[in-house]
C-alpha cells in the first residue's frame, strides 16, 4: 500500500513537471520580448506615484490609476482604447469631496478629502474596470473607507474637462467596502485602518470558479503591532460585498501587502509579508493562505519563504524610502504560485523568487533563487500571469547605472517553468533619478514641497502577446506615469 501511494505520487511528479516542461516549451522557454517606446500618461508638474493598471483580454482597453498629488489629492486616472500607444488625458476617479478646481463640485462628491492606494482590475463578466481606493479625511477627521466604483470605457468622454471624470455616465456612484478609522497614521485610532488593497478577478468560467467574482485584500493596522489580513469579495462589480472576511491566523503579529490571486481550478490565494512588529527587519517571512470556497472560508496560513535581510527604510544612495514588498501570482496553465520578494543577503537588494511544488499545496516551497542576480539595487517587484502559462514581473533595476548605483531602470522578467529560467526585457534603458522631483503635501507649491518619495509599487498586467506595465519616472516638470509593454512572439 505504502509503495502504491509512493508510485502515485512519483507519477503525478512527472505528469505536473512534463506540463510545466510543455508549457515553456510552447512559449519559448524563457521569454524575452521587444520593448515599445515609453508613453508618458500624465506629463504635468505635480506628482504621480503608485500605480495600477487594469487591462481586457485582448489587450486593447487600459485603465490606470495612481495616487496623484494635485489640488483635489485623490486617484489619478487615465484609458486607452488602443493598447496603450495614446491615453485620454488624465483625470480622477470620483473618490473625493474636491475636484481637482476650487469650488466645482466632482461628478460623485463624498465626504472625504483625500484618496489614495489604488487598485484597478478588468472585470471579463461586465467588460468594466473595478477601482478601488482607500478614501480618507472627512470633517471629524478620522474616518477611513475602502470605496469601489466601475469605469466604463465604452461611455467614457475622453475629452471631458478633468473635473468631469470623462463623464458620471462612465461611473458607478462609490461604494464602502469597510468602514474604519483613522488618526493620519499606520497606526489608527480604533484598529480599523485598511492599506494597500489589492484586487483580482476570477475571470473563468469552469468548475471551482466564480466567473466575475471580485476580491479585494487588505492589512488592517490595529495600532499594537497587529495588522490581520481581511479580505472581502463581489459578485456584481462591487455594488455589494461579503466580508470582511478575517484570512491571517491569531498568532500572526504584523502583515502587509495582501496580494489576492485566482488559480486556473478555481483555489484562491492571498499573499503577504509577515514580521514581528511594523518596524523589525528581522524575523520576516513570506506567507500565503487558500480558499477553496471562493473566499469564504481559509485555511492555516503558511511560511512560502524567510526572507533574510529585508529592504526597508532609506534606499542606499538615495532620499526616498523603499518597502518590502512580496508579491505573488499563479500560473495559468500548471496552477502553481509563483512568489517574489527583495532580499538583501547577498549585499544589494536583489528579487527573489520561489514556486510551491505542486499545484494547490502551499506547505512545500522550491528554493528561493535571484531571478536577476546583480551588484545593483532592485525593488518594487510586481507581477501578473498570462492564459499561456507565462508569468512576468516587473522592478525598477539599477544595473543600468553600475558605477553610482543611484539611477533608476525598469526591467520585465518573464519565465514559462515558474521561475527556474527568466528571460528579461528592458522597458527603461535610459536612467532616472528618483530624487530630482518631490511629492507635494499642499497644493500650489509643486516643486518645492521637500518629499522624497517614489511610493510603494509599480504595476504590470499580462496577456499571452504582451504585458502591459505602468511605473513613476521623471517627466520634464515632474514624477510622471510612464507606460510601456513587452511584446510576445506567437
Amino acid at each position: 500500500m505504502v509503495r502504491g501511494k509512493l508510485l502515485i505520487a512519483t507519477m503525478l511528479a512527472i505528469v505536473v513537471a512534463a506540463a510545466v516542461v510543455a508549457a515553456a516549451a510552447a512559449i519559448g522557454g524563457a521569454p524575452s520580448g521587444a520593448a515599445s517606446t515609453a508613453v508618458d500618461v500624465t506629463n504635468d508638474v505635480y506628482a504621480n506615484n503608485e500605480e495600477s493598471l487594469g487591462m481586457s483580454p485582448n489587450g486593447q482597453w487600459l485603465a490606470g490609476a495612481w495616487n496623484d498629488w494635485e489640488y483635489n489629492d485623490g486617484c489619478g486616472f487615465s484609458y486607452s482604447s488602443d493598447g496603450g500607444d495614446t491615453w485620454a488625458p488624465e483625470s480622477f476617479a470620483p473618490f473625493t469631496a474636491f475636484s481637482n478646481t476650487p469650488g466645482v463640485d466632482p461628478i460623485f462628491p463624498t465626504q472625504f478629502a483625500v484618496a489614495g492606494d489604488p487598485s484597478v482590475v478588468f472585470n471579463p463578466k461586465s467588460n468594466k474596470f473595478d477601482v478601488i481606493c482607500q478614501a480618507f479625511g472627512t470633517k471629524t477627521g478620522n474616518q477611513i473607507q475602502l470605496l469601489a466604483t466601475t469605469f466604463n470605457p465604452t461611455k467614457a468622454d475622453a475629452s471631458a474637462d478633468v473635473n468631469l471624470s470623462y463623464g458620471a455616465a462612465a461611473w458607478m456612484p462609490p461604494v464602502a467596502i469597510t468602514t474604519g478609522k483613522s488618526n493620519g497614521s499606520q497606526k489608527g485610532s480604533n484598529g480599523q485602518f485598511p492599506d494597500h488593497e489589492a484586487v483580482t478577478v476570477d475571470t473563468s468560467t469552469g468548475p471551482g470558479h466564480h466567473f466575475g467574482r471580485l476580491f479585494v485584500a487588505w492589512a488592517e493596522f490595529s495600532g499594537l503591532g497587529r495588522s490581520p489580513i481581511d479580505i472581502a469579495y463581489s459578485d456584481d462589480d462591487g455594488a455589494h460585498w461579503s466580508g470582511p472576511i478575517r484570512i491571517s491566523d491569531k498568532g500572526n503579529q504584523f502583515d502587509q501587502d495582501a496580494i489576492p490571486r485566482v488559480g486556473p481550478e478555481g483555489t484562491v490565494y492571498v499573499s503577504w509579508i509577515n514580521g514581528p512588529n511594523e518596524k523589525s527587519l528581522k524575523n520576516n517571512v513570506a506567507m500565503i493562505d487558500k480558499s477553496s470556497d471562493g473566499g469564504a472560508t481559509w485555511g492555516t496560513d503558511q511560511v512560502a519563504a524567510s526572507i533574510v535581510s529585508p529592504i526597508g527604510g532609506l534606499l542606499p544612495n538615495s532620499n526616498y524610502r523603499v518597502f518590502e514588498d512580496v508579491h505573488s501570482t499563479v500560473d495559468q496553465q500548471s496552477g502553481r504560485v509563483v512568489l517574489s520578494y527583495t532580499d538583501q543577503k547577498s549585499g544589494a537588494s536583489n528579487i527573489y523568487a520561489t514556486h510551491n511544488l505542486a499545484a494547490g499545496d502551499i506547505t512545500q516551497w522550491s528554493t528561493p533563487a535571484a531571478v536577476k542576480p546583480g551588484g545593483q539595487e532592485q525593488f518594487f517587484p510586481w507581477m501578473s500571469s498570462a492564459p499561456n502559462g507565462r508569468v512576468d514581473l516587473v522592478f525598477y533595476d539599477r544595473s543600468c547605472d553600475p558605477t553610482s548605483d543611484k539611477l533608476n531602470c525598469v526591467s520585465l522578467a518573464s519565465t514559462a517553468d515558474d521561475g527556474i529560467s527568466w528571460g528579461y526585457t528592458t522597458l527603461l534603458r535610459t536612467p532616472f533619478d528618483g530624487d530630482l522631483h518631490h511629492t507635494c503635501l499642499a497644493p500650489g507649491d509643486p516643486e518645492a514641497c521637500g518629499r522624497n518619495f517614489l511610493g510603494d509599487y509599480i504595476a504590470v498586467a499580462s496577456t499571452n502577446a504582451k504585458a502591459q506595465t505602468l511605473w513613476t519616472g521623471n517627466g520634464s516638470r515632474g514624477m510622471d506615469v510612464f507606460s510601456a509593454r513587452a511584446t510576445f512572439a506567437p
